[in-house]
């Protein structure tokens, strides 16, 4: 089960990482204020991903 969640990770990284810059990394450096709506955004940014992903591999780990 961990070897599928792992591998999932491993395969979602390059897109998470490009999902991230251009969602949290790109409106700050553009100077997004730094307001509860925009880290509320930034939290779900950064929390909901990983666990979809790990859902995905859960999903993938019990398919085998």
């Amino acid at each position: 089960m961990k070897a599928a969640i792992a591998s999932t990770f491993r395969g979602a990284s390059a897109p998470l990482s490009w999902y991230y810059a251009i969602a949290v990394a790109v409106p700050i450096l553009n100077g997004a204020p730094l307001d509860r709506p925009f880290l509320e955004h930034v939290a779900f940014v950064l929390v909901v991903p990983p666990v979809v992903v790990t859902l995905a591999g859960l999903f993938r780990g019990l398919r085998r």
